[in-house]
């Protein structure tokens, strides 16, 4: 018999792990990111719970038994090459609230909220605003966010162009989280939806707007832009347009030329440059 439960939520509750006296906790790349699920996870935790952190050497995760020392005495019981286990006692619960984690950013005197974990947590990305700077009030229409983060790119356009309909879209929640805090900032309307890029889109847009990654972890992987330019057409309207940021060292020629009957650069640094394809 199965008795696997899954649940796909921002933070943890009581009740979700009531039954449960271990905790397996594999360490993200940034640390900032694992103190805040962490602290959730501890939060809800009876004492004594039993807990395995598990992370790649690379991740700061050596760093836990200092940062969390409050709260757990964890020991090394394991490593290999590249990564290491570590497990202990939760002696202490820690107390947890949501809105202490959040970093709030000022850019045009928009007020843009993000969680650790988030791309842009730290500061706006130089990319995601080389983008922005190519918005303007001739932006009409239906307009998809993809990988919306921490909401920055849709609240850049409805600051130029407050008549546009935003649709927000990414398959972190915490990015959504971070994106209906902004809105909700700046007093802005837009539809938060759960989708890894188009998985859980149905419609057409007037303009698909995007700074895709090109990490996967610690990886550089490439194959979400190559996803997000190969199904655009599907859900841009006949007279619509792809607009995204990419590293500089990135050529997405090829592909574009495959799948768009026009597209230009229209603008770039040293580090960034900002594609513009059209539908037709």
């Amino acid at each position: 018999m199965n008795n696997n439960i899954v649940h796909n939520n921002l933070l943890i509750s009581q009740e979700m792990i009531q039954n449960c006296d271990v905790i397996i906790y594999y360490w993200p790349k940034d640390k900032s990111e694992a103190k805040f699920q962490l602290m959730n996870i501890i939060s809800c935790s009876p004492i004594n719970t039993e807990i395995f952190i598990v992370g790649n050497n690379s991740s700061g995760v050596r760093s836990a038994p200092l940062m969390l020392k409050k709260w757990i005495e964890l020991e090394k019981i394991d490593s290999a090459k590249h990564s290491i286990l570590i497990s202990g006692l939760i002696k202490k619960k820690a107390i947890f609230v949501l809105e202490d984690f959040f970093k709030t950013h000022l850019w045009k005197n928009l007020i843009i909220k993000s969680l650790p974990g988030v791309f842009g947590h730290k500061k706006i990305d130089s990319g995601s605003k080389l983008l922005a700077s190519t918005f303007s009030n001739r932006i009409t229409g239906k307009v998809l966010d993809i990988g919306c983060g921490t909401g920055f790119l849709s609240a850049s356009l409805l600051y130029f162009s407050p008549d546009a309909i935003l649709t927000l879209v990414d398959n972190n929640m915490y990015a959504l989280k971070c994106s209906q805090y902004t809105l909700n900032s700046n007093k802005f309307n837009g539809k938060i939806v759960y989708s890894n890029l188009y998985s859980n889109v149905f419609k057409k847009f007037d303009l698909i707007i995007s700074n895709p990654p090109f990490h996967n972890d610690l990886q550089i992987n490439f194959n979400i832009i190559e996803k997000m330019i190969c199904g655009a057409k599907k859900y841009l309207t006949k007279t619509g347009e792809l607009r995204f940021v990419t590293s500089r060292f990135i050529n997405c020629h090829f592909l574009l030329n495959k799948f768009f009957q026009k597209y230009y650069v229209i603008k770039e640094t040293s580090q960034y440059k900002v594609y513009q394809a059209f539908y037709k």
